[in-house]
């Protein structure tokens, strides 16, 4: 199955509530300090002001700050909630335009490692690990997709991530996909009668018609490795880290989804072609 990882969410609750509390404390600090006209906050909280210099001691300015934490925990909690919704909607937006960017520079990557309709607007980028068990569920997905709709186009990336195994299988499909036997080589790979050790599969390939010969003299060329990066380096580009990873118009899914919901989400994104 793929291999996916949390990162540490640096706008956690504990991490903004301690942001915006020492916000107040700053505010507040400055605000007795430079407001002629706060005599009647003293007097609400008892807080003892030098009128000499209008300073504040510190330890005076903890028990301010902490009586009005005390009197107003809901402020305090709806201040931080707040914040929260705002950053992670700046994140999302900030997100989405990147992802948009990127989404443009996939649409100009020549892909010859595809299925389904060639001449389509609609189309599927999948980033793939051929060990990834998921992957092969997605892939019976992606079958069943082409079979209800002839006008779908799902092109393949590699990013082989789970063993040594998945980068070797990635160069053999990248290969094949020069001698015109990517669709072979691809669904046998996610077939219930693929075999797992490299000569096993070669051995089936060749029962297949596969130009295995082909494959294994251009597995390890230039223009695989360099197709193999370029692949790399998108993944990284869209901060993947798991597979199967989708890309349907302006959405980047990252994991596996059933039929009904791939079908909507394609609607939603190809509304005037569905």
């Amino acid at each position: 199955m793929g291999l996916y990882t949390k990162k540490k969410n640096f706008l956690s609750f504990k991490n903004i509530f301690f942001i915006v509390l020492i916000g107040l404390i700053i505010f507040f600090y400055f605000f007795l300090r430079s407001n002629d006209e706060y005599s009647h906050i003293n007097k609400l909280n008892q807080i003892p002001i030098n009128e000499t210099n209008q300073s504040i001691a510190v330890e005076d300015l903890e028990k301010f700050i902490e009586n009005f934490i005390s009197e107003n925990p809901k402020l305090i909690l709806d201040t931080v909630r707040n914040y929260q919704t705002k950053q992670s909607q700046i994140i999302k937006n900030e997100t989405a335009n990147q992802n948009l960017k990127l989404i443009n520079q996939l649409k100009l990557f020549k892909n010859n490692m595809f299925f389904g309709f060639n001449e389509t607007d609609k189309i599927i980028y999948e980033f793939v690990d051929y060990n990834c068990g998921y992957c092969q569920k997605f892939h019976d997905v992606l079958v069943k997709l082409i079979d209800k709709k002839n006008d779908i186009r799902i092109e393949i990336l590699q990013l082989p991530i789970l063993s040594e195994s998945s980068v070797e299988l990635a160069k053999i499909v990248i290969a094949s996909s020069f001698s015109g036997d990517f669709n072979k080589v691809h669904n046998y790979l996610y077939s219930k009668d693929r075999r797992y050790d490299i000569a096993e599969i070669f051995a089936d390939l060749f029962l297949m018609d596969v130009d295995i010969k082909i494959i294994k003299k251009n597995m390890n060329s230039p223009n695989v490795i360099s197709i193999l990066n370029k692949h790399k380096e998108l993944s990284v580009l869209f901060k993947l880290n798991g597979t199967p990873a989708i890309i349907i118009g302006k959405q980047v899914i990252p994991g596996y989804i059933e039929l009904p919901k791939l079908i909507e989400i394609l609607s939603e994104e190809f509304p005037n072609n569905s």
